[in-house]
């Protein structure tokens, strides 16, 4: 009898431990709650988004997340759209076009506070243009004039914004062409093959290039001050969704401003935590290139006016390029609110 009643409390005993096993539960045993994030693709621009998943501070604040990526920004916004998606990261521009059509849709945080796009160009395009690493800016921007640069696609962002830069320098955008060259392997292969001058990419276009021993950085546009203070891939979503649920978005953002802090002040562990995001990208590039990127990591991800207008300019100003013809209120409350992230690091 005491044989049979022990053998029963041991059963219980496992089969509790294996219930317990497979239940997903955050802390003290609460449930998660799946939560689904849109995005482009894989960018080192989002690596407070990974950092927040790999070092567990989703799961903290009781999140299951899964990401949805692929297919661009079009993509992004149908996931969202479709309810297949809870919330989106991408650049402010993919929110104008539904946003125009009707669409109510606010932005709670920004992954990156700089415009993180680098402009590398070939070895041969730095020697012919007499770049060296003391040129200025305005003679590095020069060197745009008459070149061809790669894109992941003509008339996109890293498109638009090169042009207004050169504008805002005094040079011509007309004479710089674009020309389409999906992802960094096909941009250094271009650079490679003379059929390209150089590309413009999220980082690390320009460590790959200087891997291969094909380019070098001509300039990262952050260098440039209205582009240093710039929302870039921001969380954005349905904003009757959010403000329907707004434990949920303050849980977020919470998570993701851990991992923006994460990412500014631990590169070397954020590397190693989501090189799985990179395939074929060593780690000691991951690391350099999060180190490159540390003043795009800026407190939590909060936003003001400037930062949105400084985003938005661009866009209007080539909108036969980007496709954004309206100009949008950029006061707080309208595209945007901090009030998620002030509540969740409980800020004045």
């Amino acid at each position: 009898m005491i044989n049979q009643k022990l053998l029963s409390i041991i059963l219980c005993g496992v089969l509790f431990f294996l219930v317990g096993c497979n239940d997903s539960t955050g802390n003290e045993g609460e449930e998660l709650t799946e939560v689904t994030f849109a995005e482009p693709t894989n960018i080192l621009s989002f690596a407070p988004l990974y950092v927040a998943i790999e070092e567990g501070f989703f799961e903290e604040q009781g999140i299951e997340p899964e990401v949805s990526s692929g297919g661009g920004g079009s993509q992004v916004i149908a996931t969202l759209l479709s309810d297949q998606a809870d919330f989106a990261i991408n650049a402010p521009r993919a929110m104008f076009p539904p946003i125009e059509d009707g669409e109510d849709l606010v932005a709670i945080q920004s992954l990156n506070s700089a415009l993180t796009f680098e402009l590398a160009v070939s070895n041969e395009y730095m020697e012919e243009n007499n770049i060296t690493e003391d040129s200025s800016l305005e003679d590095r921007v020069s060197a745009l004039n008459g070149a061809t640069i790669g894109t992941n696609e003509v008339g996109d962002s890293g498109d638009v914004y090169m042009r207004y830069l050169m504008q805002l320098y005094g040079e011509d955008p007309s004479t710089l062409e674009m020309v389409n060259l999906q992802g960094n392997g096909p941009k250094i292969g271009g650079m490679q093959e003379n059929t390209v001058d150089g590309g413009v990419a999220s980082p690390p276009f320009y460590l790959l290039s200087q891997e291969e021993g094909t380019g070098d950085l001509l300039f990262q546009a952050s260098e440039e001050p209205m582009y240093e203070d710039l929302v870039w891939e921001v969380v954005f979503g349905k904003r009757d969704f959010i403000e329907e649920n707004p434990e949920l978005a303050t849980n977020v953002v919470l998570a993701i401003g851990q991992g923006i802090e994460f990412s500014r002040e631990n590169p070397d562990e954020a590397a190693e935590s989501i090189i799985s995001y990179f395939d074929g990208i060593d780690v000691e590039i991951l690391e350099e290139a999060l180190v490159g990127m540390e003043e795009t990591f800026q407190g939590y991800g909060e936003m003001s006016q400037d930062a949105w207008d400084n985003a938005q300019d661009p866009l209007l100003e080539f909108n036969e390029l980007s496709g954004v013809n309206t100009e949008h209120d950029t006061e707080e409350g309208n595209l945007w609110t901090n009030e998620y992230i002030d509540n969740a690091f409980q800020q004045d």
